[in-house]
């Protein structure tokens, strides 16, 4: 019967889960506003028949639109609302977006009998059970489930009513709508005192029959019954097949244990043999020396039994390692970290912890294999201590390892004091540390840890060694203009020294960026400053073009801050090689320029003629003559254009905007504002001033 109850249960949700995907479908909640009215309803048409054919056991499938007052059945088409047979379900539904059972009712198996005499047709009522669901915007879908059909199915399926067997279905009322009860009246029979069994499966005796009866929400209850002989006749000959099941499963346990007890204790086996052999010849002269015998087989066994225990220990403890490290990368769910370690942290999640990371800084003259072997065995004690005392847990993520203990508060922080103190000593005082804040609560554990990564990362990386470094220690420089300033000076102050090849000033600039970068205790932006400083370096002398490899990667690839220097300090002398190498081609431009300047002056002449001259582009150019001259192009050529006026101004009786033509200005109030900008006073008064001179 259980079986039964589920199958019917199972055919039931499975037109309530298509109902519901069925009234997701957009032309059920848009048809009423379409201009293609007639296709919309056709294609509602099919869909609906398409779902009655799908599951057998409906009788029908309407789709009802409030706003239309249209009914369309999956049977014979569209009806209006007040003309249609079968309305009364509408006092029954609730205005809910979800799937709702209908009390069960009785609708018409043949509509073509619909005009005829009730009493010609009510043969063909069908007892149905309804779901309906509502849609938007205001529109209804309702499936009807044959009573008669799911009971000839379940009759199909499970083959019943077959001999003596009975299975039928009763309504609310205990009266039979499906099948036939043949031994009982069938109120009389739920009147019965029946007994419950599983699953709100009851079952009751009669008559030499058992009846088991199981109801349903949507009020009908299933019944089957069996002759009491044939029922007990089946359980007799299961239980038969039951012990002989058991008895060779019995003898196939006892071969398996014998099977592998002799290869367990093979080893054991053999030491007492060999013992034992050894012992032939020995003269027992009285039952001690069998003894003796026995005792020293019984101490190598339990050398034998503790060694493998504590392996057994050792592989638990590794396991928990592995696991913490999954719960910090976020691949353990914190239910099952808290389970692990019940010490650190009660059910509630709160507890009073810290976090400890360690990273090892190795001697150059360690190989690989020494350094490899020490983290092992430094790995072992400390995970070893936590674990063992109960005070915590430890795992190795990438080259630092991460220590989770509890702290009591009492012991003035013994537990981080023997850790620390315990590593200095081991690696001679060549260790980083970073701590965490107190955590109260295994909800604070990820992100300490994250702030952690970034403490160890910065203790390497400004050789902050044998020291426990909190988070109050880096710190951020809130003015992104000292961080501006400090990169435009360094850089600019770079150039110089790499344009006059002062090799001193070079190392006394370097020294400086390592003292500036030294002071922001922020890893991150330190490293930022270095990336500005080497894009503008490779933006003035095209340090990248030399590179087999993108600069700043190979920038940011070092760890610490003496590295970073280090790295920077080859950059300009890499520079400065290039920029020698290129420096008499250069100064010839530059010479080149100049001249073309010179013999050009008194033409109208737009400042990048000079560089198509040169054949080469201007931005280089510009860049190049300002480094060597001190001075720009455009202020070379205005400069000398009034260094030639002015010998027009003392030599000759000239108006101004005849001499500003000849130097080359297309107007006179341009000549008049550059002449003042150079000598700080304007043309005409210079001529009034040397004019008074030459009299004078």
């Amino acid at each position: 019967m259980t079986e039964i109850s589920s199958s019917i249960n199972q055919r039931i949700k499975a037109i309530e889960l298509e109902l519901a995907v069925e009234s997701s479908e957009t032309k059920y909640g848009s048809y009423t506003v379409s201009k293609e009215y007639s296709t919309d309803l056709l294609y509602i048409s099919n869909r609906l028949r398409t779902m009655t054919e799908k599951y057998s056991l409906l009788h029908s499938v309407y789709f009802y639109d409030e706003t239309t007052g249209k009914i369309y059945t999956s049977k014979s088409g569209s009806y209006v609302f007040d003309e249609f047979y079968d309305i009364k379900w509408l006092n029954h539904k609730v205005d809910i977006y979800r799937i709702q059972q209908l009390p069960l009712r009785y609708t018409l198996n043949n509509e073509d009998l619909i005009n005829n005499y009730y009493d010609v047709f009510s043969v063909y009522n069908d007892l149905v059970l309804s779901l309906v669901i509502k849609g938007r915007p205001s529109f209804y879908l309702m499936a009807n489930i044959s009573l008669n059909r799911l009971y000839e199915d379940i009759i199909s399926t499970y083959e019943l009513n077959k001999n003596k067997e009975e299975f039928f279905i009763l309504d609310s009322n205990n009266q039979v709508i499906e099948g036939f009860c043949g031994f009982i009246q069938s109120d009389e029979l739920m009147q019965l005192n029946a007994k419950h069994i599983e699953n709100d499966v009851y079952y009751v005796k009669h008559n030499n029959r058992i009846y088991f009866i199981k109801s349903f929400d949507f009020g009908i209850t299933s019944v089957t019954s069996y002759q009491i002989d044939e029922a007990y006749q089946e359980s007799k000959y299961l239980g038969s097949y039951v012990i002989l099941a058991c008895v060779g499963l019995l003898f196939f346990l006892i071969f398996i244990s014998t099977y592998m007890a002799r290869r367990l204790y093979q080893p054991i086996n053999t030491l007492y043999s060999d013992i034992a052999e050894n012992t032939k010849s020995l003269q027992k002269e009285n039952v001690y020396d069998e003894i003796d015998m026995l005792k020293h087989v019984f101490v190598e066994i339990n050398t034998f039994n503790t060694n493998a225990k504590l392996n057994l220990k050792r592989f638990e403890e590794i396991n928990k390692a592995f696991n913490f490290r999954n719960f910090l990368e976020l691949s353990q769910s914190q239910n099952e970290f808290l389970s692990d370690h019940p010490y650190l942290f009660d059910g509630d999640g709160n507890g009073l912890c810290e976090l400890l990371f360690i990273k090892l800084d190795f001697e150059n003259d360690k190989s690989l294999e020494d350094i490899r072997l020490f983290n092992l065995s430094l790995q072992e004690l400390l995970r070893s201590y936590l674990q063992s005392s109960m005070k915590g847990i430890m795992t190795k993520i990438d080259d630092f390892f991460v220590l989770l203990y509890h702290i009591d508060q009492a012991d003035n922080n013994q537990t981080r004091k023997v850790l620390t103190d315990t590593v200095l000593k081991l690696t001679h005082h060549n260790a980083y540390f970073a701590i965490s804040d107190y955590i109260h609560n295994v909800t604070e554990v990820i992100p300490q840890y994250n702030i952690c990564v970034d403490l160890i990362e910065n203790a390497y990386f400004f050789n902050w060694k044998n020291e426990l470094i909190r988070a109050e220690r880096v710190k951020m420089v809130k003015d992104r203009d000292d961080i501006h300033l400090l990169f435009l000076n360094i850089s600019t102050s770079m150039v110089q020294c790499i344009v006059s090849n002062n090799k001193k000033d070079i190392d006394n600039l370097i020294l400086q960026l390592e003292s500036k970068l030294h002071s922001m205790h922020n890893a991150s932006q330190a490293k930022d400053v270095c990336n500005r400083i080497i894009m503008d370096l490779d933006k003035e002398f095209h340090i990248s073009k030399s590179f087999d490899r993108n600069i700043l990667l190979a920038l940011n690839e070092n760890e610490t801050l003496t590295e970073t220097i280090n790295f920077i300090k080859k950059l300009l002398e890499h520079a400065s090689m290039l920029y020698d190498s290129n420096d008499n081609k250069e100064n010839h431009y530059c010479e080149q320029a100049k001249k073309y300047l010179e013999d050009n002056y008194m033409r109208d002449m737009n400042i990048t003629d000079v560089a198509d001259h040169l054949n080469i582009s201007y931005s280089y150019l510009s860049k190049i003559f300002r480094v060597r001259t001190d001075i720009t192009l455009s202020d070379y050529l205005n400069s000398y254009r009034i260094e030639k006026s002015k010998d027009y101004l003392t030599k000759s009786s000239l108006p101004l905007h005849e001499i500003a033509e000849k130097v080359g200005y297309n107007n006179v109030q341009s000549y008049q504002r550059f002449f003042k900008k150079h000598l700080s006073i304007t043309p005409g008064n210079y001529r009034k001033l040397h004019n008074n001179m030459s009299q004078s």
